[in-house]
C-alpha cells in the first residue's frame, strides 16, 4: 500500500493547500498594488468553490471572512483593519486579473508534488490510466465561437461541448493537468490529439494504459517516442493487420513491429518515415459473468506475463470512477462561466481541488490498509467540508490534532459496497418525464337555477 511522503501532513484542506503551494509560489503572478485578492487567495478560493460543487462567489467572500480562510488574509491595511467587504465585486474582477498561467501553474505543482509521493505500483512504475470526457458550459457567444455545440440534420444544438482527456495514476487515482478543446467544429480535436499533449506532463518513464479509442499508431509512437511504455486494447481489425506480420513466440504471444498504416500517414503527416514502435500482441482469455472474453493487447512491455498484463488492464475500468467523481460531484459536468479565458483557469483548478481531496482518501486508506478507492469520494469530500467548517479561527495544534484524527477514522469508515468489476444491463428505453406534470382539472358544477 503505498504511503504519502512525510513531508505532506494534511490537516484540512485549507492547510494541505498551503503546504502544496505556498504563497510564495504564485507571488510572480500578482500584479499591482498589495491587496487583499493576492493570486495564492483568489486561486485557493476558485477551489474551494470547486470543492462545494461550483458555490456561488458569496460563499467564497463568506469563507474568507469568516471561515478558516481569515487567518490567511495578506498582511495589508484593510486586513488589519478588519475594513474588507462583503460584497463579490472585488472578488469577481480578481478571478478575471488571475493569470491563466497562474492556474495551470498552480495544477502543475500540486500534482507533481502528491504523486512523485506516491511509490509506483505496477512492476515498479508509475502508471497512468488515460481515458476521455466532455463537458458542457453555457451557451454565450466567446464560448460558442471556442467550443461549438453538436450538431445534426435538425441544426446545431444549444449548449458548448468541451472534449477533454484526463490521465489518473493507478492506485492512488491522482490527476495531472487534463487537456481539452472543441469537440465539435471546423477546429475539433481528437481525444488522442490531446492524449500526446498530456504525455510531457508524466515526469520520468510511466506505463500508459488505454482503450480502443487511442489505440492507434500515432498515439502509441509519441507515447513511447517520449519515454514510455504502453498497454492498450486494440480493436479486431487493427489486431488482426497486425497479427498477419508478427513472429510468435509462445501461446498467444507474438512480436511484431507495427508500422503506420497509409490512413495513419494522411492523418499523422509529421510522422517521420521509418516511424516504428516494438512490441507484443497478447491475446488472452479471462472469464466475465461466466462468459469468455478474449483480449487482445498490444504493449511495449517485453517482460510481464499475458496474465499480469491482462490484470493490469482490467483495472482500466477505475479510471471511469475518478472522472465521474470530478464531474458529478464535484459539478464539473457544465462548466458556468461565460468567457473562454475562465474556463483555462476553472478546468486545471478543479483537478487541484478533486486531488486534495484524494489525498485525504489516501491517508484515511493506509490507516486501514485498502486500496483508495475502495473508499467513497463523495462521502470523503462531505467529511472534509464539515471539518473545514468546524475548524472556526481559533484553533490550538492539539485541537487539529484531535479532530483530524476523528477525520481520518471517520474517512475509513466510508468504504463502498462491494460491485461486480464489470457491470453490464439489458438495453431499455428509459421514457422521457414530464418536467411539469398535468393538475387534474377540477369539474365544476355549476347551478344554473
Amino acid at each position: 500500500m503505498a504511503s504519502p511522503s512525510p513531508a505532506i501532513k494534511a490537516a484540512d484542506l485549507l492547510d494541505l493547500f498551503e503546504e502544496l503551494l505556498p504563497p510564495s509560489e504564485l507571488e510572480k503572478f500578482d500584479v499591482g498594488h498589495a491587496r487583499i485578492f493576492t493570486a495564492w487567495m483568489v486561486v485557493w478560493l476558485m477551489v474551494y468553490q470547486r470543492t462545494r460543487k461550483d458555490e456561488p462567489m458569496s460563499a467564497a467572500v463568506a469563507e474568507m471572512l469568516f471561515g478558516a480562510t481569515s487567518t490567511r488574509l495578506p498582511d495589508c491595511k484593510r486586513a488589519r483593519d478588519e475594513d474588507i467587504s462583503a460584497n463579490t465585486g472585488a472578488y469577481s474582477q480578481a478571478r478575471s486579473d488571475l493569470p491563466v498561467t497562474a492556474a495551470v501553474h498552480a495544477t502543475d505543482v500540486t500534482s507533481r508534488t502528491m504523486i512523485n509521493t506516491e511509490p509506483p505500483t505496477w512492476n515498479g512504475r508509475r502508471t497512468f490510466l488515460f481515458d476521455g470526457s466532455s463537458v458542457t458550459t453555457g451557451h454565450y457567444p466567446e464560448l460558442v465561437d471556442r467550443f461549438p455545440p453538436a450538431t445534426n440534420q435538425h441544426g446545431p444544438s444549444h449548449w458548448p461541448v468541451i472534449r477533454m482527456v484526463e490521465a489518473h495514476e493507478l492506485s492512488s487515482g491522482l490527476a495531472i493537468r487534463p487537456c481539452y478543446g472543441p469537440m465539435y467544429g471546423p477546429d475539433a480535436v481528437s481525444e488522442t490529439d490531446l492524449a500526446r499533449q498530456m504525455l510531457s506532463q508524466l515526469g520520468g518513464p510511466a506505463m500508459i494504459v488505454y482503450d480502443r479509442n487511442f489505440g492507434i499508431f500515432a498515439m502509441t509512437y509519441a507515447a513511447v517516442e517520449a519515454g514510455h511504455d504502453v498497454l492498450v486494447r486494440m480493436t479486431d481489425p487493427r489486431f488482426g493487420a497486425l497479427l498477419s506480420q508478427a513472429v510468435p513466440i509462445g501461446p498467444g504471444e507474438w512480436t511484431v513491429e507495427w508500422r503506420p498504416s497509409r490512413w495513419d500517414r494522411l492523418k499523422n503527416p509529421g510522422l517521420p518515415a521509418d516511424a516504428v514502435v516494438r512490441g507484443r500482441l497478447i491475446e488472452v482469455s479471462v472469464e466475465h459473468e461466466g462468459k469468455t472474453i478474449v483480449l487482445r493487447l498490444f504493449t511495449t512491455d517485453m517482460t510481464s506475463t499475458p496474465k499480469e498484463l491482462a490484470a493490469l488492464y482490467a483495472r482500466r475500468w477505475s479510471v471511469e470512477g475518478d472522472i465521474k467523481s470530478v464531474k458529478q460531484t464535484l459539478g464539473m459536468d457544465r462548466l458556468s462561466c461565460r468567457t473562454v479565458e475562465m474556463v483555462e483557469k476553472e478546468i486545471p483548478l478543479a483537478m487541484v481541488a478533486y486531488n486534495l481531496v484524494i489525498q485525504i482518501r489516501r491517508l484515511a486508506a493506509r490507516r486501514v490498509g485498502v486500496e483508495p478507492r475502495q473508499l467513497s469520494f463523495k462521502r470523503i469530500l462531505h467529511l472534509a467540508q464539515a471539518f473545514c467548517s468546524g475548524l472556526g479561527s481559533a484553533r490550538t495544534a492539539e485541537e487539529i490534532e484531535q479532530r483530524f484524527e476523528r477525520l481520518l477514522k471517520a474517512a475509513a469508515q466510508c468504504r463502498l459496497p462491494r460491485r461486480k468489476k464489470f457491470r453490464s444491463y439489458p438495453r431499455q428505453i428509459i421514457p422521457r418525464g414530464r418536467k411539469f406534470p398535468e393538475r387534474p382539472r377540477e369539474i365544476l358544477n355549476i347551478n344554473t337555477k
